[in-house]
């Protein structure tokens, strides 16, 4: 009994032990150069990360002129939504766009001046500094 009790303390201590292998890293100690190896155990979300992205997405209401007919505030519709596109590029220059979308038109109002709107939105990569 005392026999199996040392070993299972034996077996636990090494258990315990933690072991680091460093390939191409000579342990031989020559006097003249020495080899120093420091790892660190750090919690999560406390490591250095070479991610230097971050995935932003939001949305925009977009409104066309306003038309005699459906068929006329839709083309003002899609040409509000060519304009929104143009100006979100050329504000986004250093950016990464992911996605545009207009979203879908939907159309209302009194007859000779009827609009479309929408709900448009967007995704984007943005630097992190």
């Amino acid at each position: 009994m005392k026999a199996l009790l040392m070993s299972m303390i034996l077996v636990s201590s090494v258990a315990w032990a933690q072991t680091v292998d460093v390939k191409d890293v000579s342990a031989d100690t020559d006097g003249e150069t020495t080899t120093t190896i420091e790892i660190k155990k750090a919690k999560a979300g406390m490591m250095k990360s070479d991610n230097t992205w971050e995935i932003t997405d939001g949305t925009a209401d977009l409104e066309g002129d306003a038309g005699a007919t459906n068929k006329d505030a839709k083309a003002k519709w899609k040409k509000a939504c060519d304009d929104w596109k143009k100006e979100f590029r050329q504000d986004n220059n250093e950016n990464k766009i992911l996605s545009l979308n207009c979203g879908t038109a939907t159309c209302g109002g009194d007859v000779g001046n009827k609009t479309c709107t929408s709900k448009a939105s967007y995704k984007i990569k943005t630097r992190v500094n």
